[in-house]
């Protein structure tokens, strides 16, 4: 069985044609160089130099093989970067599962910051629901998840990572566009289109349990799947909904951002990861974020 060091001295003496100074390149006698060829031709089973007392040169096996021994030095070489890289967290993959509110604020920031940092490591983004997300984690199918609400799974870390209020919004027609100061109670009269619940956690539990505790009945008319549809519900009618400060920039025609001055609850985005999860890109990103 050959080593990487016979396929080395192979190629080294493939390139000089001389015993004499490839043996002195590699620190070693000749009589060793002529040890490990011909260990080498053994093991080909061919002869891959023709010696003469005057030259030395490579047999057509001795020059194929020399291409393919080349390509096995520089795999090799490859194999070590990659996997030093990878170790180290410069180099690899970084699975992410995220919801709407997390891309429509921080994530893209994060990421950016990210990449900026460690360009060689690939971030793959999923949005996808919570219960999707954590799946995915406990099957290592995601290195980290961003999605509201916490987690009962123990296997499972997680960690706030971002939080701002919730604002109120309305058609510019709506009956309570044009009043000054909107408390919860003005809400009863109206229905409710938010996003679907294992979409919009934060949104179900902070809000409505909020209102519950008031007394009061909100009712959610209609749920929907993503940010736009539940904007162009909201845009044409009656429908009331609630977005994060941070959706407040994604200007709709026809739409009216009020706060509510007896809310003061914040939606929350948490980072989840597996307690096992090694992936140095991971600890990269934690450390970035802080966490």
């Amino acid at each position: 069985m050959l080593n990487l060091r016979d396929f080395e001295a192979f190629v080294e003496l493939a390139h000089r044609l001389h015993f004499q100074e490839t043996a002195d390149r590699l620190n070693i006698s000749s009589a060793t160089l002529s040890r490990i060829i011909s260990r080498v031709e053994d093991n080909v089973g061919t002869r891959l130099f023709v010696r003469t007392t005057r030259s030395v040169l490579l047999t057509v096996a001795g020059q194929a093989f020399l291409d393919e021994s080349e390509q096995l030095l520089r795999q090799q070489k490859n194999a070590m970067r990659v996997g030093r890289e990878i170790g180290l967290g410069v180099a690899g993959s970084l699975k992410l599962g995220y919801g709407g509110i997390a891309v429509e604020t921080f994530l893209p920031g994060l990421v950016t910051r990210f990449k900026a940092q460690f360009p060689g490591v690939h971030i793959d983004l999923n949005l996808l629901p919570i219960t999707a997300q954590e799946a995915a984690l406990m099957e290592g199918e995601l290195d980290i998840g961003f999605f509201c609400g916490g987690t009962r799974n123990s296997e499972l870390r997680c960690q706030p990572c971002y939080r701002e209020p919730l604002l109120l919004i309305m058609a510019v027609g709506h009956p309570l566009a044009e009043v000054d100061v909107i408390h919860l109670a003005d809400l009863e009269p109206f229905g409710f289109v938010l996003g679907k619940r294992d979409k919009w956690v934060s949104v179900y539990d902070h809000f409505l349990d909020s209102c519950s505790q008031q007394g009061l009945d909100i009712r959610v008319e209609l749920e929907a799947d993503d940010v736009a549809s539940v904007m162009g519900l909201v845009a044409a009618g009656e429908f009331l909904s609630l977005f994060p400060v941070g959706n407040a920039s994604m200007q709709r025609e026809g739409i009216r951002w009020r706060p509510l001055i007896d809310f003061n609850d914040e939606v929350a985005v948490n980072a989840v990861w597996q307690r096992a999860n090694e992936n140095p890109a991971l600890r990269h990103l934690l450390e970035g974020m802080q966490l």
